[in-house]
């Protein structure tokens, strides 16, 4: 695993590893300092040859009426939208299990609170995925995902919008559109 002190040693690293950044902060890709404030709240970890960037995350399926709930899109401050059709899902932190990690989920995406969710036991198996991250193109993730299933309540039956918290914070993503649909 590679360790860096300062942002300019990953983006050394980036270039040195034939990864492009001059694409991203364009569009819907994020920037450096994105990557750098993933890698400093311990959100990933990198893999130095091939390189490579590590995401453990928590997805959670929650059903209602045959319908499951996804994230259809995501706005970004520039205005740009990125398709996504994925279930609520986020970065396990540090110390953090995939249960903790899916109430935090469900309270920061979707405005629930904790006691409008109910975590039915989580599977204990894991899923990996290497692609090409659509945050950081030229920049390859492997994705270690966890599944839980959860029971909420409290949430509209149609489409809806949700404000995205964290981008006081600097996460370029505005909001999420959120949809029930059929499984695929």
């Amino acid at each position: 695993m590679k360790n860096f002190e300062r942002v300019e040693e990953l983006v050394d690293w980036l270039a040195a590893s034939g990864v492009d950044t001059t694409e991203w902060d364009k569009g819907t890709s994020k920037s450096v300092a994105n990557l750098w404030d993933e890698y400093v709240k311990g959100e990933l970890i990198f893999q130095i040859s091939p390189p490579l960037r590590i995401v453990e995350v928590v997805q959670v399926t929650i059903e209602r009426n045959g319908l499951l709930l996804l994230e259809m899109e995501q706005e970004f401050v520039n205005g740009q939208r990125r398709s996504r059709e994925l279930p609520p899902s986020e970065k396990i932190k540090p110390g953090e299990n995939c249960v903790e990690a899916a109430y935090r989920c469900l309270c920061e995406e979707l405005g629930l609170s904790r006691d409008q969710i109910s975590i039915i036991e989580p599977d204990n198996s894991t899923k990996d995925s290497v692609v090409e991250s659509l945050s950081y193109p030229g920049l390859n993730t492997r994705y270690t995902i966890h599944d839980v299933y959860a029971y909420v309540k409290g949430l509209p039956d149609q489409d809806f919008w949700r404000e995205n918290l964290a981008t006081k914070d600097g996460d370029p993503i505005k909001r999420h559109l959120w949809a029930w649909r059929k499984q695929p």
